[in-house]
């Protein structure tokens, strides 16, 4: 039982320590909230910015001095107070407030609000106030549509991306273990629906785990969170498969099984590690090759 312990809390530290070194080190690592914004029949020329109801850090504005045209737009949006609303400007780091773009699009990162309105002044000094939302997703993609007075924000953005990872993971789980499913003697029609099913199981519970933290902006948490996960999963998947995969002759070795699972996670998670840096380091070189 005490060497069962030993190797649990050594594979828990090679993880974590694995984990660690593949990201690089920086100053400011932790994630930071961001406001994605898209505007929808807006004016020819204005300026956008959010606003909020509250009173906080006061960031000095200064207009563009070579935007002339513009200067009553700047005035009106950053004078702009009603019922305890204010533009935005607790944020000491990037900009508070954007001209227009050709695109329409304006992207409020590093310190945002969870609770905002939007507002759009033209050129002309039209003033375009939105409904006021909270902010549900970290990474929040918003969009505001002038002629409908409808701000909103699109909570399903990226599923598609979430969900592409999860089959990617699951997909490349089921094929490294698969392997070792191969090299302990252990793949056959008997085993395989067990396998199948387990596997099925831990890894909606791991993407869940993952795919709820960046929602939620909690990636930094991932590098503690993910080993945890990994080690529940590997000693439920050794309690499932101890009794109920069988050998080419139909018996049950149960400390041969029940070593294939740990095995067979930490292959699959080394492996899966190395391929994907592998990946992106091919990806990396090919881009450079293009570029020059």
């Amino acid at each position: 039982m005490k060497s069962t312990k030993k190797i649990i809390l050594s594979i828990f530290i090679m993880m974590i320590a694995f984990t660690a070194l593949s990201f690089p080190s920086r100053a400011d690592i932790g994630p930071k909230p961001s406001i994605s914004l898209e505007i929808r029949n807006a004016p020819k020329d204005y300026y956008v910015g959010l606003l909020v109801d509250h009173e906080g850090y006061m960031k000095e504005l200064r207009p563009d001095e070579s935007d002339t045209d513009g200067s009553k737009a700047f005035e009106i949006l950053t004078g702009y107070e009603e019922n305890g609303w204010r533009l935005f400007t607790d944020n000491p780091v990037t900009s508070v407030y954007y001209k227009s773009n050709a695109e329409d699009r304006y992207d409020f990162n590093y310190r945002v609000p969870s609770i905002f309105k939007v507002i759009v002044v033209s050129y002309d000094g039209q003033v375009y106030v939105s409904n006021e939302i909270k902010r549900e997703k970290f990474n929040a993609e918003c969009t505001y549509d002038i002629e409908s007075g409808e701000l909103r924000e699109n909570v399903l953005a990226g599923a598609g991306k979430y969900i592409m990872f999860a089959l990617i993971c699951y997909l490349a789980t089921i094929i490294l273990e698969g392997v070792a499913l191969l090299i302990f003697g252990l793949f056959n029609k008997k085993n395989i629906p067990c396998f199948l099913i387990a596997n099925t199981i831990t890894q909606l519970f791991l993407n869940a785990v993952i795919i709820y933290l960046h929602y939620h902006g909690g990636q930094i948490f991932l590098i503690f969170v993910v080993p945890v996960a990994e080690i529940l999963i590997m000693i439920t998947e050794g309690l499932i498969f101890r009794k109920r995969l069988v050998n080419r002759n139909d018996e049950v070795n149960t400390k041969k099984n029940f070593l294939f699972a740990v095995f067979a996670n930490i292959f699959s998670i080394v492996m899966g590690l190395m391929l994907f840096v592998l990946f992106f380091k091919i990806a990396a070189f090919f881009a450079g090759l293009i570029l020059d």
